[in-house]
């Protein structure tokens, strides 16, 4: 939605509540509108005056949670999902809330796998809960669960691209690089992004097929000039094919963006750069630091390539 659209929404919701200031529906509809305009202490105040119309609505206290969420006030929005559970038990939305609380938030992705899988048993066909058990499951390391589950959401949404980039980051840890070049591939014809191309960059980099890496990589940096993971790993293709003063140009830029992030971006540059060492150095701050849920390192495509290093798999499961 457009800001001239959410404008536009949130005068109608305005003047709804402003017709009908006792119908605590459409303070609920202004507090989505204010949401979605980013304009959360007036969400705030619409969802709880819709609460103090009605203290059995279900959907403002979906709100609040909503709202705490996005404020990183992790407590105050499980209160608020629970709280909607209880009022209305059949509803997918406060458990797929409560599920992103502990999988994003909290990093208890057990108690998110459960809260997800109780909402899907009220409502199996919604695509998005399903998606998010799956990414819920690739965190843990169980990765047929997780294909299990993200192939099922395609099957519910055959064009949902988060489910198809999950999908083949599992298929890169799996070394399953046929099935991963297909899901990548199947993600472009719906969007064509620069997350997609890059890693179509990684497996075909694996597979010493550096034409079609380049190829991939140069399409991401276009896609996005600040992907400076794609032009660090396009920096150690063209040094292996003796393209070395384009690989220093590419090294040059990327690492000067990388020296603008934190220690788990510098952390994933110098993995693809080739610098393992450093990779594993700067990955160790960044899990002190609490940069970086462990579950999306042990995962994160850019890090793959330290997948069989001893000194990986401790720093990931420390």
């Amino acid at each position: 939605m457009s800001t001239d659209e959410q404008e536009k929404a949130i005068v109608s919701a305005e003047i709804a509540v402003k017709n009908n200031p006792t119908n605590f529906e459409l303070y609920i509809e202004l507090g989505w509108a204010y949401f979605h305009a980013k304009r959360h202490n007036e969400a705030m105040a619409a969802f709880q005056r819709a609460v103090a119309l009605n203290p059995s609505a279900a959907g403002a206290f979906n709100g609040i949670g909503r709202v705490h969420e996005r404020l990183g006030t992790a407590q105050a929005a499980l209160e608020a999902y629970e709280h909607a559970i209880v009022l209305d038990p059949h509803s997918i939305v406060p458990y797929v809330g409560l599920g992103i609380i502990y999988f994003d938030h909290l990093f208890d992705y057990e108690a998110a796998i459960k809260a997800f899988q109780i909402g899907l048993e009220h409502h199996p066909e919604d695509a998005f809960a399903v998606a998010l058990l799956g990414n819920t499951y690739a965190r843990t390391g169980r990765f047929d669960e997780a294909i299990f589950s993200l192939q099922q959401a395609i099957s519910l949404q055959p064009d949902d691209t988060f489910a198809y980039g999950n999908l083949s980051i599992i298929y890169l840890h799996r070394k399953q690089y046929d099935e991963m070049i297909g899901s990548c591939e199947r993600e472009i014809k719906i969007v064509d992004g620069h997350n997609a191309r890059r890693l179509l960059g990684i497996v075909y980099d694996r597979l010493d097929r550096h034409k079609e890496a380049i190829h991939q990589l140069e399409q991401s940096i276009t896609l996005n000039p600040q992907d400076y993971e794609a032009r660090g790993m396009l920096a150690k293709i063209f040094r292996t094919v003796g393209r070395q003063q384009e690989a220093d140009e590419q090294y040059a830029i990327a690492r000067d963006m990388a020296e603008q992030d934190n220690e788990y971006g510098q952390a994933c540059f110098e993995a693809v750069s080739g610098n393992l060492d450093g990779a594993l150095t700067l990955l160790e701050v960044a899990l002190t630091k609490k940069q970086v849920q462990p579950g999306w390192a042990r995962i994160d495509p850019e890090l793959s390539i330290l997948n069989d290093d001893p000194r990986f798999k401790a720093l990931i499961e420390h």
